[in-house]
């Protein structure tokens, strides 16, 4: 599988590195930071035609967040606080790259970079000078 179908499919996270450092510098509050550090995303990823769905859940956690979004135009979701972002996803051959929008961002975009690697998925977050790396394992 190659370019955006290699995406499709349930992934859930086995790591991630510089968690505590974004978060810290983002304000996420002391009583979510310890709960999101320990818990284990899990995506689901499916395409029907240009519409595009993204599940997205914590293990053990029955509620999930679906996202509906054509690649290219810009859709409105909720952070994971609840406050409201606007986001832009685009495929870049064997890439989806994401833009969010969020006044919570301290005037800075979010900007993430997920791509396949064997059969694991690599989701690489910045938001300004602060990087952010999850490791997914497909499931």
């Amino acid at each position: 599988m190659s370019g955006a179908e290699a995406f499709m499919g349930s992934w859930r996270e086995e790591e991630k590195e510089g968690y505590e450092e974004m978060v810290t510098a983002l304000g996420l509050p002391e009583e979510n930071k310890e709960f999101f550090k320990n818990a284990r995303t899990k995506i689901t990823c499916r395409r029907d035609g240009d519409v595009w769905e993204i599940d997205v859940g914590m293990h053990g956690v029955p509620h999930t967040r679906t996202f509906r979004f054509k690649p290219g135009e810009q859709y409105e979701l909720a952070s994971l606080d609840g406050s409201p972002m606007k986001s832009v996803v685009t495929v870049d051959g064997d890439k989806l790259q994401e833009k969010h929008i969020d006044d919570n961002l301290h005037g800075m975009d979010m900007n993430i970079t997920r791509y396949i690697d064997g059969e694991k998925m690599i989701v690489e977050t910045q938001v300004g000078e602060l990087r952010m790396r999850s490791i997914y394992a497909r499931i």
